[in-house]
C-alpha cells in the first residue's frame, strides 16, 4: 500500500520530503527513546525520505524550527484532539504524548467492542439464569441482599430452608444462625448434588476433600480447597460455550490488560441475581491496608498474606456460594 507523503520547507535543513503516517513498528521503535525529544527525531529519522537523516543536523535545530512539521504529522494523523502544546514550552512531550493518548483511545475502543461481542453471547444464558434463580428464590429480595451484604449467597433452595427468618437478625448474627441451620448431614446432601455437572465431576475429588476437611474442623484446609473452584467451573463453562472467549483472551494478552473474564462473568452474575457486584470475600484490597482479623479475603488467602480466616463461618460462607454457582451453571449449559 503506497504510503501518503509531504513536503515542508525546515530553516536549516531546507525543503524535506517525508512519509506522513508511521506505522505502528515505527511507533513502537521511537517509543524505545528515552526522553520526548528523542522520540520525536526518532519517527522523523523513519519518516523522512529526503535529504537523507543526519542526525546531528536535526539535533542542532532550535524547537521553534520543528514545532511546523511536529504540527504537520499530527494534523496528517488526527492527532489535534489530543495534540495541545503550549508555545511557552517545547512541544516534544504533548507530541509523544498526543500519539500515546491516541494510541489509548483507540485501543479502548477496540476493547470495549470486544467486550461488548463477549457479552452478547453470553445474555441469553445470564437472563435464563436470572429468571430461573427470580422465580425459585421468590419474594425474598430482601433477606438475599442482607445475606450477601454479610458474605452469604445461596441458591433458591438454599434460600427455602431458612430465608423467613434472615430479615430479623442482625448481621453479625446471621453466621451463628446458618450455622446451626446447616449441619454437617445436610451440607454433605448439599455437596453430592453437584456433581451432574461436568465442571463439577472434574473437580470432584478436591471437592469432597475439601468437605471432608470441614468435617473435621480442618477449616482453612476446607477454604483453600474450595475457594478456587467458582472460578474454575465457571471458567469450563466460558471456554466451551462462549465464541468469543478465545479472541477476548488473546486482545486482553496483546492490550496488557488485567481484565480477567471468568470475574467478569461472576460479577455480571452476582450484579444481576443479588444485586450485589462484588461479594466481601471478593473484593480486592491492598495487602499493606489488610487488616487479618478473620475477615475472609479470596485476594489475601490465595496469595497468603491472610491466615486467620480458617473458621467454620467462612468455610460454610464457600459451601454455600459454591451450591449457589452450581444453580446457576446448570441454567446457564441448559
Amino acid at each position: 500500500m503506497t504510503r501518503e507523503e509531504g513536503t515542508i520547507a525546515i530553516e536549516g535543513i531546507g525543503r524535506v520530503r517525508l512519509y506522513l503516517h508511521p506505522t505502528e513498528e515505527e511507533l513502537v521503535q521511537a517509543e524505545r527513546a528515552k526522553r520526548a525529544r528523542g522520540f520525536f527525531l526518532a519517527l522523523i529519522e523513519f519518516l523522512l525520505i529526503e535529504p537523507s537523516f543526519v542526525r546531528e543536523d536535526w539535533v542542532r535545530l532550535p524547537e521553534e524550527a520543528l514545532r511546523p512539521l511536529a504540527l504537520t504529522i499530527a494534523e496528517a494523523n488526527n492527532l489535534l484532539s489530543f495534540f495541545r502544546p503550549k508555545k511557552e514550552k517545547q512541544f516534544y512531550n504533548a507530541f509523544r504524548n498526543a500519539w500515546r493518548m491516541k494510541r489509548s483511545s483507540h485501543n479502548e475502543a477496540i476493547f470495549q467492542r470486544a467486550i461488548a461481542t463477549w457479552k452478547a453471547h453470553l445474555e441469553e444464558a445470564i437472563s435464563a439464569a436470572v429468571a430461573a434463580y427470580r422465580k425459585g428464590a421468590g419474594d425474598k429480595s430482601k433477606a438475599i441482599g442482607c445475606l450477601a451484604r454479610a458474605g452469604f449467597v445461596l441458591s433458591p433452595a438454599a434460600l427455602a430452608k431458612g430465608a423467613s427468618h434472615v430479615e430479623d437478625l442482625e448481621k453479625d448474627e446471621l453466621g451463628s444462625y446458618l450455622e446451626t441451620l446447616w449441619p454437617d448431614e445436610d451440607l454433605e446432601r448439599l455437596v453430592d448434588r453437584w456433581f451432574d455437572l461436568e465442571p463439577f465431576r472434574r473437580r470432584e475429588k478436591i471437592i469432597r476433600d475439601a468437605f471432608s476437611a470441614y468435617c473435621r474442623r480442618e477449616y482453612a484446609i476446607a477454604i483453600y480447597g474450595l475457594f478456587p473452584q467458582p472460578e474454575g467451573v465457571m471458567w469450563d463453562f466460558l471456554s466451551l460455550a462462549n465464541p468469543a472467549e478465545a479472541e477476548l483472551e488473546e486482545l486482553i494478552g496483546a492490550q496488557n490488560r488485567t481484565f480477567v473474564t471468568v470475574e467478569a462473568l461472576i460479577r455480571e452474575i452476582l450484579s444481576r441475581l443479588i444485586g450485589e457486584e462484588d461479594l466481601p470475600f471478593y473484593r480486592f484490597v491492598k495487602f499493606i491496608e489488610f487488616a487479618d482479623d478473620g475477615t475472609l479475603n479470596r485476594h489475601a488467602v490465595e496469595h497468603g498474606t491472610s491466615i486467620a480466616f480458617g473458621t467454620k463461618q467462612n468455610a460454610l460462607r464457600l459451601i454455600l456460594y459454591l451450591d449457589f454457582v452450581h444453580f446457576v451453571l446448570g441454567k446457564l449449559q441448559g
